[in-house]
């Protein structure tokens, strides 16, 4: 029996071929999905780059209504204010160096500012309770990053206890329960010495600061994508052996 493109769409080849024709498309589209999230990638690196390059912002020194703080993720700020101790938010199930435990959030009433900011002071793990233990001189000076309000998956409504405790930093749940105006964000606060790589941020003292994600790697999108690519190439020329095999054998 010879052998031809049209044993592809032969009466014993037909449906099989286009299972695998299928097949390849399924693979390819899995492919362009991984270049697409790739670009994604490099778009959040421009941005992260970009912030990263301009000046910290003064929080406690600067027209807060002039700025644009959905946009404005992972920019470098700083600020001096007093911690209002009294209505601090526990965030809970929050993972670090895979430990269970909860973010310590603090609002800070901005010195010369009519404003306050919610600021992430660090990670404590599940086994302490005594938070006060925690508690720094209300005046505090702080650097940090911008990171924006959290909310919980599949459109979940986040919820604060009445003894403060909460699952993301929601920063406009959050802002509900306080008794003046907060920014719709809130900061990472990691001291100068962490953030320059001079300490390690997983030191044992308490709060453990927690440093966002800076890096600018492009992950592993483009070889998944490749992966895929190869995948599909191999599954069609399988196939073509495989009925090349089958329709060349003697009878």
């Amino acid at each position: 029996m010879g052998f031809s493109a049209q044993s592809f769409i032969s009466r014993r080849w037909r449906w099989p071929t286009m299972a695998v024709i299928l097949g390849m498309l399924f693979l390819a589209r899995l492919g362009f999905w991984q270049l697409d999230r790739l670009e994604w990638r490099r778009g959040l690196n421009a941005a992260t780059a970009a912030e990263l390059a301009q000046p910290p912002v003064l929080l406690h020194d600067a027209d807060l209504d002039s700025y644009n703080w959905e946009t404005m993720r992972n920019r470098q700020v700083m600020a001096v204010g007093r911690y209002d101790l009294a209505n601090q938010i526990i965030v809970e199930s929050q993972i670090v160096n895979q430990q269970s435990g909860r973010y310590l959030v603090t609002p800070l009433l901005l010195e010369g500012q009519e404003q306050a900011v919610l600021v992430n002071r660090g990670w404590l793990p599940s086994r302490e309770e005594d938070f006060a233990l925690y508690n720094p001189l209300e005046m505090a000076e702080i650097f940090g990053y911008v990171q924006l309000s959290e909310q919980l998956s599949g459109d979940r409504v986040s919820e604060l206890t009445e003894d403060g405790r909460i699952y993301r930093v929601d920063v406009p749940v959050i802002a509900e329960t306080l008794p003046y105006d907060i920014l719709p964000i809130f900061i990472t606060a990691v001291p100068p010495e962490v953030a320059s790589g001079e300490v390690d941020p997983l030191r044992s003292d308490f709060p453990i600061p927690v440093v966002p994600d800076l890096s600018l790697s492009e992950g592993s999108h483009l070889s998944y994508a490749l992966q895929w690519f190869t995948f599909a190439l191999m599954l069609g020329g399988i196939y073509i052996y495989y009925v090349y095999r089958q329709e060349t054998r003697k009878p």
